[in-house]
């Protein structure tokens, strides 16, 4: 025999001897199992048990995440698995089928209802979805789709904040007495996750607990806003024209730009309120940390506006008008001249110093040599200062205030809102 034909052989006598399912035994093995099955009846032979539940979610992504309503939107897929005591069948009598599926409306579920749904209080299933069953009578269901959960927002510190939101499942109608859950993992699978483009995922946890006699299966999920959007859109265009609001004092008083350059940052920073305002939940528990800063830039900015009004009326006051002597004072603090004398030295002619009317014996003189003289005369200041001078002065101080104040609120405030929720 050659050995193609002991192949042959060997493959003919398997084929033989082992067992092959036919669409009759699928057939008979459901119609067996249909028979006195009662769909309502808890699938446990002690009725006065509970039915141990378990649970597992693969988390598909994360579609979208909305401040304003608190909304979560994901696209999940759970595991639900338990053993029913009715379907169990020996698969040596259907051709050795050991398992075989049926739609979810034919046998017993503990329907699932997500009891932090933002839209509609309804069980998580689809007549569509089939049920796999073991010939142990383990089953195996497989419900999902998109689903919308209600969170608790916290845009404390908008754009680095993170959010934390859970997913809570109760099979409603059964006390834990009926009917118990059980995770099958300590954190949500992410096998088939797809990453989002605004937040990402950096934590899940899954967990159980009784609540009001019912049994809950949670799951959490904690994500972080990706900040490169706002920082980019949002908080870079606030710094630059917080920088920018301080050179209104750089332009000279006669150009009459500086009142319109104030008012228009002034009205710019109040749209950037509207945008911001328009992406955050109306929450007065947790205002963002932007906000309260945006506000603060606008009274920064309005001040500035303020003071530069009053610079330009005393640009143009009339030049009789005499500086107050205070104000004079003040001007020459700023000013860096505190001291208003000077020490001048004047240098006369050089003189013969004859030898005897030397105070000094022990110094040398030489005959007939000429020395210059010097004279210390302490001068006063000019104390007279017109009112433009008193503006230039302040123009001066001023860029330097607003300028140190806004760097150190500005890197306290990043600071702050970065470290945030860290």
């Amino acid at each position: 025999m050659t050995c193609t034909n002991f192949a042959f052989l060997v493959v003919l006598i398997l084929a033989v001897t082992v067992d092959a399912a036919s669409i009759t035994d699928a057939k008979t093995l459901i119609a067996n199992l249909s028979t006195g099955y009662d769909k309502e009846v808890r699938p446990i032979d002690d009725q006065s048990s509970s039915v141990q539940v378990y649970i597992d979610m693969y988390l598909i992504s994360i579609k979208d995440f909305d401040e304003v309503s608190g909304t979560l939107s994901i696209l999940a897929i759970f595991i639900v698995s338990w053993n029913d005591a009715s379907l169990i069948w020996d698969p040596s009598l259907y051709g050795g089928m050991d398992e075989t599926y049926i739609t979810q409306n034919n046998l017993w579920l503990p329907k699932l209802y997500n009891i932090k749904a933002s839209n509609a209080f309804s069980a998580i299933s689809n007549s569509d979805f089939l049920v796999n069953i073991k010939n142990t009578g383990d089953i195996i269901w497989k419900p999902g789709g998109f689903f919308d959960v209600k969170c608790s927002t916290d845009v404390s510190y908008f754009p680095f904040d993170t959010q934390t939101c859970s997913i809570q499942l109760a099979p409603w109608g059964y006390s834990d007495q009926e009917v118990t859950l059980l995770p099958s993992r300590t954190g949500i699978t992410l096998d088939f996750y797809e990453t989002n483009g605004e937040w990402s995922l950096d934590k899940t946890e899954t967990d159980t607990y009784v609540l009001s006699d019912f049994s809950l299966a949670l799951f959490k999920i904690k994500i972080s806003r990706l900040p490169a959007f706002h920082v980019v859109n949002t908080l870079m265009p606030i710094y630059l024209l917080l920088l920018m609001n301080p050179l209104v004092f750089v332009l000279p008083c006669d150009a009459g730009e500086r009142v319109g350059l104030s008012l228009t940052v002034f009205l710019t920073f109040t749209v950037f309120i509207t945008i911001v305002n328009g992406v955050l939940p109306v929450n007065s528990e947790t205002m963002s940390k932007l906000s309260y800063f945006i506000f603060a830039v606008l009274v920064t900015s309005g001040i500035i506006a303020s003071i530069n009004i009053f610079q330009l009326s005393m640009f143009h006051k009339d030049e009789a008008t005499p500086v107050p002597r205070w104000l004079t004072k003040l001007m020459l603090v700023l000013d860096c001249r505190c001291k208003g004398q000077r020490r001048v030295v004047e240098v006369r002619p050089a003189t013969t110093i004859p030898n005897h009317s030397d105070p000094n014996p022990n110094r040398k003189h030489v005959k007939g040599l000429s020395v210059p003289i010097e004279d210390d005369i302490v001068e006063e200041m000019p104390s007279k200062m017109n009112w433009k001078d008193v503006v230039r002065i302040l123009d001066k101080f001023y860029i330097c205030l607003f300028y140190t104040v806004i760097t150190v609120c500005s890197v306290v405030v990043l600071v702050m809102m970065y470290q945030g929720n860290s």
